[in-house]
């Protein structure tokens, strides 16, 4: 008995499936990627503003990194609101995230919570 064609069938019906799967893994990927990026962002631009006590400079490195802010100081405490959206390669849909972060110092300390 040959089974040469079955197989042929199977790997041909799995061909699709298997496309969509690593496919939706890189768009996963894409997401993760882009918020992580969006966080780190964020976060290096709290620290940098309480250490060096420059909100243009903040600005500045929010800009240069694609991220759009929305920034509040008051009695040394920086904030940070960020809204956007991240495009998928393959199923072209836009997720959106949104993140608020909250900076201060602590004793010398640069404490930063997301709120």
């Amino acid at each position: 008995m040959n089974n040469k064609g079955q197989v042929l069938v199977i790997f041909l019906l799995l061909i699709p499936v298997l496309f969509l799967m690593f496919a939706s893994a890189i768009d996963i990927g894409i997401v993760m990627t882009k918020t992580y990026k969006v966080k780190k962002v964020i976060k290096e631009s709290i620290n940098y503003g309480l250490k060096d006590y420059d909100i243009e400079g903040v600005k500045l490195l929010l800009n240069k990194n694609e991220v759009g802010e929305y920034i509040v100081t008051s009695n040394g405490n920086i904030e940070i609101s960020v809204k956007g959206n991240v495009k998928t390669i393959f199923t072209k849909k836009e997720y959106p995230y949104s993140y608020k972060y909250l900076g201060y110092m602590d004793n010398g300390d640069v404490k930063i919570i997301e709120e």
